[in-house]
């Protein structure tokens, strides 16, 4: 494309900011993909792909849903990690009125059945190496199955001779047959809600959740893009893609946003920091997202250094807690570099999409994580009354947000949806489940978290699915996980329980038990069996005597 043309095409993808929110979520990307077919659209371990690849392979996905029978709303599972396929079925999906279902590419088949069948999906597509483990635990579905190198050319063949797969179910299928409309006939089972995706989070009371967001709700956000990475044009540059897409950072800020805007993401299926730094210094990596473990691991690489960085614009960080002094190590390295990029803290939730406040170089102020994005409201409130009441600026509250991202419900939890919304004065309002307040200046600061939720290196991981799972080891009575702050991850998961049996015995076989059913991130680091776990005057679990009989 010439450069006369570049510019004709950057000017109207920059009118793009006031796109139809109420259009599918592949509506902006194919629009983008009209304009400048020939940009590239995604980088995939050294390879660059164009939006009109792109939109030939999301078209051709969406018209073989069509043809096996999919209609709307029918919720479509992806246990994927960032790979283009995920890409090409989050919009195939979207252009096939259907619902995409991402799930965490490690999570454990019994959790994804159990997802599955919450959802009504009868389809997961996944990568080749877990195919047997899933088809195993739902037999009543069908697994389309592909290479993590089914993009790559050579490099799919050469994968495919090292790495050499007996499907052994008969409900596995791969992606070229799917697209040759080889598929089993089957029973339509629509999703209970119109939604563009289904995320899984905690909710506000820490309980797994199937948060359903629709397609206004992540172009709202989307659209915002320009705002955010405080740019006039992404068209030529790229986002570090790392955070899977069943991950509302992930998926809107680490790859819809830019293809809404002819933007790049560079896409990574597992973080490791020397090819991350590979195309850092090829000058492929323009923006980036991440938890602070990302950030952590970058800073320690010998060669994430000097002229390198200078390709860097903005970097943002979330998800967990960030430590002052990662933000001034960061950006001190930055400077160092003669870099102008700086790492901004925000903050976000599922129940928003994900980043609802957020810090940007023309407006930033340490201690806080920044400003609600334009056309959002962050207030605390004090939920102890009744009907509850916004507190003063500065006065510290539950946060409550109130915005055009916020969650259409919880899907099948219309209990949890009520109790999560709430309306003052006229506006919907979401609850965060976090403490915080907005000062006079309009900056959010955040100060804990009230639901019960741990992160393991920014990941959710809910205390009580672990204890439920615990549970169902015999000879088991009771059972209680307690975050431990860890220097690498955060806070790692320690679990309680209370048995009859020999301790050192069922710690071995409970902890044998949790490998199998829960995913790597979720198995608790250390298992302490008791006869009775220790408990306050209420009957509660007396978890300050757990955490003192762990430091022992």
């Amino acid at each position: 494309m010439n450069q006369t043309a570049l510019k004709e095409a950057d000017a109207f993808l920059h009118s793009l900011q006031q796109f139809d929110n109420a259009d599918s979520i592949y509506a902006p990307v194919r629009k983008a993909a009209t304009l400048v077919p020939y940009a590239r659209a995604l980088r995939y371990l050294g390879k660059n792909i164009s939006y009109k690849t792109l939109q030939k392979n999301a078209d051709a996905l969406c018209s073989a849903f069509k043809a096996a029978g999919f209609v709307g709303r029918e919720a479509v599972t992806l246990v994927l990690p960032n790979v283009p396929e995920s890409v090409y079925l989050l919009y195939a999906a979207a252009g096939a009125g259907l619902t995409a279902a991402p799930l965490h590419p490690l999570i454990s088949p019994a959790q994804i059945a159990a997802a599955m069948e919450k959802s009504g999906s009868r389809i997961v597509f996944c990568l080749k190496d877990r195919a047997n483990e899933i088809a195993a635990a739902v037999p009543q579905s069908t697994v389309v199955a592909f290479s993590p190198a089914r993009s790559l050319g050579i490099k799919r063949a050469l994968y495919a001779m090292a790495h050499r797969i007996r499907f052994a179910h008969e409900n596995i299928y791969t992606l070229s047959a799917f697209l040759k409309g080889k598929l089993p006939e089957r029973t339509h089972t629509p999703c209970g809600v119109e939604a563009a995706v289904l995320l899984q989070s905690s909710g506000t009371t820490g309980e797994p959740k199937s948060i359903a967001l629709t397609h206004g709700q992540l172009n709202a956000l989307a659209a915002r893009g320009y705002s955010i990475l405080e740019s006039e044009s992404v068209i030529g540059e790229s986002m570090l893609s790392v955070l899977p897409i069943f991950h509302g950072f992930g998926l809107v800020m680490g790859v819809h946003a830019m293809l809404c805007h002819g933007g790049c993401n560079t896409l990574f299926p597992q973080f490791h920091r020397a090819p991350v730094v590979k195309e850092v210094k090829k000058g492929n990596v323009q923006y980036m997202i991440g938890v602070p473990l990302l950030y952590e691991a970058l800073l320690s690489h010998p060669h994430f250094n000097g002229k390198a960085l200078q390709s860097l614009r903005l970097a943002f960080v979330g998800g967990d807690f960030v430590p002052q002094s990662l933000l001034e190590r960061f950006n001190a390295r930055m400077k160092e570099g003669g870099s102008v990029c700086t790492l901004c803290e925000g903050y976000g939730l599922t129940e928003t999409v994900t980043v609802c406040s957020v810090n940007v170089p023309k407006a930033t102020k340490a201690g806080t994580v920044g400003k609600p994005l334009t056309g959002i409201e962050i207030e605390a409130f004090d939920f102890e009354v009744s009907p509850p009441q916004m507190l003063a600026r500065d006065v510290a509250g539950e946060l409550a947000v109130c915005g055009d991202t916020n969650m259409l419900c919880y899907a099948g939890d219309e209990e949890a949806t009520n109790h999560t919304f709430f309306t003052y004065e006229g506006k919907r309002y979401v609850r965060t489940g976090d403490r915080g307040f907005t000062d006079s200046e309009g900056y959010v600061h955040f100060i804990s978290r009230i639901k019960r939720i741990l992160k393991v290196s920014g990941i959710p991981v809910y205390p009580s699915e672990i204890e439920q799972c615990a549970a169902k080891v015999q000879g088991v009575t009771d059972a209680c996980v307690l975050g431990i702050p860890d220097e690498r991850k955060g806070e790692v998961p320690v679990l309680f329980v209370a048995t009859k049996d020999d301790p050192k015995a069922a710690e071995a076989k409970i902890a044998e038990h949790l490998k199998v059913a829960l995913p790597p991130y979720a198995c608790p680091t250390k298992v302490f069996a008791m006869p009775m776990l220790p408990r306050t005057p209420l009957n509660k679990i007396d978890t300050e005597k757990l955490k003192s009989l762990f430091t022992k």
